[in-house]
């Protein structure tokens, strides 16, 4: 178990279920306050019971400026100050091109891409305060493009631009920029294989690359399962 000695502040967008639901366990564990988003506030309060002095739950939609900007400003208010921001929520429909709808198109470059933007474009200022720390999750799609994803690819490799872009902007304020980008997940975001990757995995991935030491940047983490 990581346990870091000073208490740090983050948000976690997705944290309804899932590999966010597991990061913000992650983040209890180590003594972390977290701003825990997702849309389905049932879901939120549930994962509260477990520390409640710990986790503040906040339903957002992530591709909502105003919303947004309030979680920011709800972790200020409560805890005074932003140390990590973890861009989790993610969304998917894979078919042929000529098949996906625009409303699933558009979907998915709100969620996966547009929303990323929002919430870093609000967190940046208090990151720079505290030295903090950006991960993306991200997906080996938005590395490697695949038939039936094209859309799904399209929002990813967005993901991977920005991070790329956001790594140069924020490195002289010492703020670090960590891109995670699982193969399949064991979650209900499609029908993964029986030798999926868990979601502890990758939330014990991005509590190792939080805790790394302030020299160093893991900038781009690519985890496979391994596959039979």
């Amino acid at each position: 178990m990581w346990r870091d000695i000073v208490s740090k502040t983050a948000i976690v967008t997705g944290a309804s279920r899932g590999v966010g639901y597991e990061i913000v366990k992650q983040f209890v564990q180590a003594g972390y306050q977290v701003v825990a988003t997702a849309r389905n506030k049932e879901y939120l309060h549930q994962l509260t019971r477990n520390a409640p002095d710990q986790i503040l739950p906040v339903a957002c939609d992530i591709t909502k400026r105003d919303q947004v900007e309030d979680v920011v400003n709800q972790a200020i208010s409560k805890w005074g100050q932003l140390d990590i921001l973890v861009n989790n929520a993610g969304v998917g429909h894979f078919a042929p091109v000529e098949d996906l709808t625009e409303e699933q198109w558009d979907e998915m470059l709100e969620v996966n891409s547009k929303g990323p933007f929002l919430t870093c474009k609000y967190a940046i200022p208090h990151l720079k305060e505290t030295k903090g720390h950006i991960v993306n999750i991200s997906s080996g799609a938005g590395l490697n493009a695949f038939a039936n994803g094209g859309g799904y690819c399209a929002s990813k490799f967005a993901l991977m631009a920005l991070s790329d872009a956001l790594t140069q902007e924020l490195k002289p304020h010492h703020v670090r920029v960590s891109t995670i980008c699982p193969g399949s997940i064991k979650t209900n975001f499609g029908t993964p294989k029986d030798w999926a990757l868990s979601p502890e995995k990758v939330a014990e991935t991005v509590q190792m690359v939080i805790s790394s030491p302030k020299e160093v940047i893991y900038g781009q983490i690519v985890m496979r399962p391994q596959v039979p």
